[in-house]
């Protein structure tokens, strides 16, 4: 395990542009008797989930400096006794910080959670001590523990990756096999969407970690055990991860579904040496910030629509510093050292990375020939799709597979493709999947350096000053394109001399205005949903809290379930430009007494 101590990040101000190109996203009602777009506000918001429609909020450079230990931390090595009960609200926005917005533009249905108080988290340090592979010690005196069950990557996207690559004719023999494989033996249609789940994985423990501190208002810390449930230490380790998982209730049933425990953090208080001291005022802006950040698709006057209002079809003249990158880069190793125990200098060489933007040289014929070579893909898609396959669904598979091409569109002023290399990684040691869990950290630390410094020292007329898409579609693409047409990977023209495996793309953002809204409401409005992708959870869909009386599914009580948003009372909600709400997305307060109740 490696002894170097992760690099602090250093704020970097993005300077805004002239008062001229400033330009925000201003959406309003849709008018009586007008056209509702994806450009208008939502006509109201009804979601369990705990984050709605929110905008950021501005930081100041010595906040946001407050706040940069939370991108370099190291593991708790002992927690004290408990000076306090645990409420039931803290939970809420801690699972809200952590669970129920893992990454803030995917929705992937494929975790659940189970906290054990006190009791049970004595007994669950004793099991967590029984593992091999932990790149820290199991602790005493958690304050409770969260099991963190993960199943394979299913989403509607995988639902119709069920019909590509076939051939004429076998297809109607292949098709069903494949999809007897992936009922029966959660078989992938392509590698990179088992990788998904472990990315998925990495990027969930890497946020718990802020979660815990964040939501107790530094008070708490989180000490995530993730290596022990990979690959072959999962195999030495199956007897004690058995126990662990019969103590967070998982079922035959959910067992042959594919659930499996793949992630065990002890949350407990720390001495006040080890905190990270804030003002509470701060930590609460902080945690509203969390949830309003979005994933950042269109890059004004680049890649926006043609009907898009006026204010998304002027460029701006804005860029992302090179000091920013350096940031996120810093951010990106620190977490790759953290979850794997390489040495930093080697995570340089492990994490492949390669700039593919138009600031670089032969930028634009590089990026010009991934893009073809995307597009060449989806169309081969669309064609083979099996005729009857296409016809029993009116069509919908050609149409859907049609409507992905936006989820691989490059542009931005920063454009990173990012992999790992199987056979570097074997001779480290380092087991596959817990690589790869590293680098879906890695990603989303390096993608929120970007995202808090697009919120510091915000002007009252900007959304932002800069933002990032962390995006999975290309290289999926990629390998649709690698599996059944003999593409190479992306990153093989630059690293001609190994074997490279494209896992995410970042493309960073310098702008002023958010994306539509309507982004995010086929996240949140099951009537507006957006085909491939899941709606955001609701605490009762994806948490469970353990306490004497059995495993109950978190704000689902007397028939109602949670209607709150967290952190409400920093107030970041969208208005229009009257400040009248959305009806419904400041949400409703989860009732007083049950709010305030001790859980254990």
């Amino acid at each position: 395990m490696s002894d170097v101590v992760q690099k602090l990040v250093e704020v970097v101000p993005i300077q805004p542009p002239i008062k001229e190109q400033r330009v925000q996203r201003g959406a309003e009602f849709a008018r009586e008797g007008e056209k509702k777009t994806r450009y208008s506000l939502p006509s109201s918001l009804e979601s369990a989930s705990p984050v709605g429609y929110r905008h950021r909020v501005s930081l100041s450079e010595e906040e946001a400096a407050l706040m940069m230990p939370l991108l370099s931390l190291e593991r708790p090595e002992a927690f004290v006794p408990a000076t306090a009960s645990v409420t039931e609200q803290e939970l809420f926005e801690e699972s809200s910080l952590g669970i129920l917005s893992s990454r803030q533009s995917t929705n992937y249905r494929g975790h659940k959670q189970v906290t054990l108080g006190p009791d049970d988290s004595k007994q669950a340090a004793r099991l967590l001590g029984k593992l091999k592979g932990r790149r820290g010690e199991a602790l005493e005196d958690a304050a409770y523990t969260h099991l963190v069950f993960s199943k394979p990557y299913r989403t509607p996207f995988t639902l119709l990756l069920t019909f590509v690559g076939h051939k004429p004719f076998k297809n109607l023999m292949t098709v069903p096999k494949r999809a007897f494989d992936k009922r029966l033996f959660h078989a992938d249609d392509i590698p990179t969407i088992g990788y998904l789940q472990q990315l998925h994985i990495g990027i969930l423990a890497d946020g718990m970690e802020r979660a815990a501190i964040v939501a107790s208002h530094g008070r708490r810390r989180a000490n995530v055990h993730m290596a022990p449930f990979c690959g072959e230490r999962a195999r030495e380790n199956r007897r004690a991860i058995r126990e662990l998982e019969k103590l967070g209730g998982l079922t035959s049933a959910q067992r042959q579904a594919g659930w499996r425990l793949a992630i065990a953090t002890q949350v407990g208080e720390v001495a006040e040496e080890h905190r990270i001291a804030a003002p509470k005022e701060l930590w609460r802006r902080v945690g509203a910030n969390l949830l309003s950040l979005r994933s950042e698709r269109i890059q004004p006057g680049v890649n926006q629509e043609e009907k898009a209002p006026e204010q998304y079809q002027m460029r701006q003249d804005m860029d992302v510093p090179d000091e920013l990158t350096v940031m996120c880069g810093r951010a990106a190793y620190n977490a790759f050292v953290h979850w794997t125990g390489c040495e930093r200098e080697r995570s340089k060489e492990l994490m492949i990375m390669e700039r593919i933007d138009v600031l670089t040289d032969n930028g634009k014929q590089r990026l010009r020939e991934v893009r073809v070579m995307l597009e060449t893909i989806s169309d081969r898609v669309v064609e083979n799709i099996p005729l009857w396959a296409d016809m029993m669904t009116a069509k919908a598979l050609t149409r859907n597979a049609a409507r992905g091409r936006k989820a691989f569109a490059l542009a931005g002023q920063r454009i990173y493709v990012g992999g790992l290399d199987r056979g570097q990684i074997a001779s480290e040691g380092i087991d596959w999947d817990v690589a790869v869990r590293a680098f879906g950290a890695a990603s989303a630390r390096s993608a929120l350096v970007a995202e808090l410094m697009g919120c510091v020292e915000l002007p009252d007329d900007c959304d932002l000053l800069a933002g990032i898409c962390l995006m999975a579609g290309p290289v999926n693409q990629n390998d649709i394109g690698k599996e059944f047409y003999e593409y190479d990977d992306i990153l093989k023209q630059a690293f001609p001399h190994i074997d490279p495996t494209s896992l995410l793309v970042w493309t960073l953002k310098a702008k002023t205005i958010s994306d539509p809204i309507g982004n995010e409401e086929q996240l949140l409005n099951a009537a507006r949903k957006g085909a491939l992708v899941d709606l955001r959870p609701g605490p009762h869909d994806v948490a469970a809290i353990k306490t004497s009386a059995g495993i109950s599914a978190m704000r689902s009580r007397d028939g109602r379930v949670n209607a709150e948003r967290a952190f409400s009372d920093v107030g970041n909600f969208v208005t229009d430009s009257s400040g009248e709400h959305i009806p419904g997305n400041p949400g409703s307060q989860w009732p007083e007494a049950w709010r305030n109740e001790t859980l254990w």
